[in-house]
């Protein structure tokens, strides 16, 4: 049975929209297909179908979402990261590395009816600003909690005992990473989103029942982002394949480390995602409380203040979910005025020529023993 992951390759995050997307597939790729064309034109219609398509043969899919659009893709990965289609229109233009040889651009705009589309000229426009104008208010008020979250920071920083921070991070990591593990570099990517809907994650898809927990609580500053930074700086000098699952608020730090041939992960089970609510099987092998290492007297010194920080950092999120809410209906709108201009028919041909031509390469690479599921 096919194996179904669900990921995001970029994020609305409290540095703008941040990307991922040189990971979302290994530079080995057989092939990548970069779409273009504009809203509503079917590119993430034609990223869906074509992963049903290779899941229903029986291929291992990764479905890479929009953080801006809960509906939406942003990328499919098919096979072992065999081959990767994906969206390269803005935020995340994406242009071809090896044109031919590797990288292949299909323009879906090509299929559609400019005339009919140009009646709409000052809608579109308009709308389009007004998506901006949305993100750039929805970024305001990251960077808004990014203030809160640093402030709330710092007062754990002030209470915590380094030195005790310091061993068990030592003791951790060192049960945590095996002696030897599969050879490769790090894959970064978000597991999570802020998104339309408010913070989504489909975490459960990427982490097996079977998995070994070492579970990580703490509030920011206690010690939790040490310990990522610590953990990853080994595996990159192990040169250990790892899966890193960045906090999809701060991309400068980690929430996940997966150790996939290992069947090891290392959570922050305190992460606003709350990736617990979704992994209610999941056992902890460890789990280690940063907080207990923090001085209650220091904190009670400044728990008003802390208590601020915390609310000013939920309002700067809850604020800006509510902008990318907004300029989801817009976007909404703005394909209404694309969609009845497409070529559909023409367009599903397209991606059936695509989907034979990649499983014949499936077959020839099957035939000379290539694992590609």
């Amino acid at each position: 049975m096919a194996q179904i992951r669900h990921l995001y390759p970029g994020g609305n995050t409290c540095h703008g929209f941040y990307s991922f997307y040189d990971y979302m597939v290994s530079p080995q790729a057989a092939r990548k297909i970069v779409l273009k064309g504009g809203p509503g034109v079917g590119k993430s219609t034609f990223m869906k179908k074509l992963g049903e398509d290779f899941a229903a043969a029986g291929f291992d899919i990764e479905y890479h979402w929009c953080s801006s659009d809960n509906e939406s893709l942003d990328g499919v990965v098919i096979g072992h990261q065999q081959f990767c289609v994906l969206d390269g229109t803005s935020p995340h233009i994406v242009d071809p590395r090896f044109p031919g040889a590797v990288d292949e651009i299909i323009n879906l705009g090509e299929f559609w009816n400019r005339t009919a589309i140009a009646k709409h000229r000052s809608e579109i426009i308009n709308l389009s600003n007004n998506i901006a104008r949305c993100f750039e208010r929805a970024y305001c008020r990251l960077r808004e909690a990014a203030m809160a979250y640093q402030e709330w920071q710092s007062y754990y920083e002030e209470a915590r005992d380094m030195a005790a921070v310091n061993r068990n991070i030592l003791a951790l990591a060192q049960d945590f990473l095996p002696a030897s593990a599969a050879p490769g570099n790090c894959r970064h990517l978000f597991a999570g989103a802020i998104t339309p809907r408010g913070l989504v994650t489909r975490v459960e898809s990427i982490i097996d029942s079977d998995y070994a927990l070492y579970g990580i609580k703490g509030n920011p500053g206690s010690g939790s982002k040490t310990l990522f930074d610590h953990t990853l700086g080994i595996l990159n000098l192990s040169s250990y394949y790892a899966e890193i699952y960045h906090n999809p608020f701060e991309p400068n730090e980690i929430d996940i480390i997966v150790l996939p041939d290992s069947k090891l992960v290392l959570l922050n089970i305190s992460s606003p995602f709350n990736y617990m609510e979704r992994l209610p099987s999941i056992k902890f092998k460890r789990l280690l409380d940063f907080d207990q290492f923090s001085s209650l007297s220091v904190l009670d010194l400044n728990n008003r203040l802390l208590d601020h920080a915390r609310s000013r950092f939920n309002s700067g999120i809850d604020g800006a979910v509510s902008f990318i809410n907004i300029a989801k209906q817009y976007h909404d709108e703005l394909e209404s005025y694309y969609v009845p201009a497409m070529d559909f028919e023409s367009i599903r041909l397209a991606r059936q020529e695509i989907f034979e031509e990649l499983m014949q390469i499936m077959s020839n690479n099957l035939s000379k023993g290539v694992n590609i599921k």
